[in-house]
């Protein structure tokens, strides 16, 4: 698999983005490799995606994936708001970690 160039990958964002937007997303945080900028063939597009909603998380990923078909492999990890507070107050190294040095490539607009 070659490496997709900074304007192919944007454009591949961009797609998955577009794709997600019916899927009603309160905001998409890019993290990981792309984020970063240092991605490399083997790189996957991490995703966190804070929806409310009462599906499994087993379900959200689900949903996601079948809306995204993307070159890039996606690893799409859909929290409710509650549970990205909930992690937070428990100290979870992971996701704040993500959120700090993730960048936010999606945020719903409020009327």
């Amino acid at each position: 698999m070659k490496r997709l160039s900074g304007a192919d990958a944007q454009a591949e964002i961009d797609r998955i983005v577009q794709a997600l937007r019916v899927y009603e997303p309160e905001k998409i945080i890019l993290y990981g490799s792309f984020a970063r900028g240092d991605h490399h063939a083997g790189s996957d597009l991490d995703l966190i995606i804070v929806k409310e909603t009462d599906r499994s998380f087993t379900d959200r990923i689900g949903d996601v994936l079948r809306l995204c078909r993307s070159k890039i492999p996606v690893e799409p990890l859909v929290y409710r708001p509650s549970e990205i507070a909930t992690m937070l107050e428990r100290g979870n190294d992971f996701l704040e970690t993500a959120l700090r040095d993730g960048v936010v490539i999606y945020e719903q607009q409020r009327a």
